[in-house]
């Protein structure tokens, strides 16, 4: 029984709850906590996928554990919804894994994360542990089993309540940190500092519904570092489908299977991130490189 506790996020689609609860059942956590938000009333049909999802997630935890439902009665939305779910998690766990009902991990990923969540509990500067990795063809050779990067990957991932009390919602001194030329530390590419910013800045007038850019941000801010494994340990199978709110465009690399880390884990002896593998992540989970130049044009013509 796996006795590092796990949130898992759900809202309205069953097939993906099921997938993603079986490997959960398969690793058999002894704490297991499950938020489902509320369906949104303006949406035909929803209430009945989100009923279905709720019965699915009862029938399917039907092994010894504590379980803890924080089921919503009124639609909290992405952003408000996962924040409001981590705060509770974390407020009941000192660390813990997290699993949206669209990531199905490597049985590998339980052990990864629940070893590299006690090897560093107390180090500050290591914010999280994001355990997709998109570019492990550049990083699947490397000896050691993980490496440190500025991206906090969400698609399955671990994290420490010490580092998630740094989270700001609303993106607090983000003018200031804008101001101190800070952004430079992440990426040394005007293009890609522009773009990120100007995220954060959407992100803070609430014009797009995320909380992950919320926490990328506070994680910069504070100088952490997030780890990834050298492999893809969690596949993601709700991208570009029905229902995604996110990552509603079709993406196959987004989609790499997952696969198991051989252990025991060899630990980098290097903690600063790679600059050109940070390159790489900004161009897989942001924009690719034509994109991002024509992105930058329309900015710069005020098009956009």
């Amino acid at each position: 029984m796996l006795q590092t506790p796990i949130l898992f996020l759900a809202f309205n689609r069953p097939q993906h709850t099921r997938l993603a609860l079986e490997r959960i059942r398969e690793a058999r956590p002894a704490r297991l906590y499950v938020h489902c938000d509320a369906a949104r009333p303006q949406v035909a049909g929803e209430a009945e996928k989100v009923a279905e999802v709720r019965t699915v997630i009862r029938e399917t935890v039907d092994w010894d554990c504590a379980l803890n439902l924080l089921f919503r009665d009124t639609n909290q939305g992405l952003r408000q919804g996962v924040f409001g779910a981590l705060n509770w998690f974390f407020e009941a766990e000192p660390y813990g894994i997290v699993l949206e009902d669209d990531c199905v991990p490597d049985r590998s990923f339980f052990r990864f994360c629940t070893e590299l969540l006690e090897y560093y509990r107390d180090d500050e500067q290591v914010m999280h542990i994001g355990c997709s990795n998109l570019a492990e063809d550049y990083t699947a050779g490397r000896e050691a089993s993980y490496v440190f990067s500025r991206f906090s990957f969400v698609w399955g991932w671990a994290g420490w309540r010490r580092a998630w009390q740094k989270m700001s919602i609303d993106l607090d001194g983000l003018d200031v940190w804008e101001q101190s030329g800070a952004i430079r530390n992440f990426t040394a590419d005007p293009r890609a500092q522009t773009y990120m910013l100007d995220k954060f800045h959407v992100t803070r007038r609430r014009e797009n519904n995320s909380w992950a850019y919320a926490w990328f941000y506070s994680i910069l801010k504070n100088n952490g570092l997030c780890i990834v494994p050298k492999v893809n340990l969690v596949q993601n199978t709700g991208v570009g489908t029905a229902g995604a709110t996110n990552t509603t465009a079709a993406n196959e690399k987004a989609r790499l299977q997952a696969r198991a880390i051989s252990f025991p884990l060899n630990h980098p002896v290097n903690r600063e991130p790679d600059p050109k593998l940070e390159q790489y992540f900004f161009h897989l989970s942001q924009k690719s490189r034509p994109r991002l130049l024509l992105w930058y044009l329309l900015r710069k013509l005020r098009l956009r």
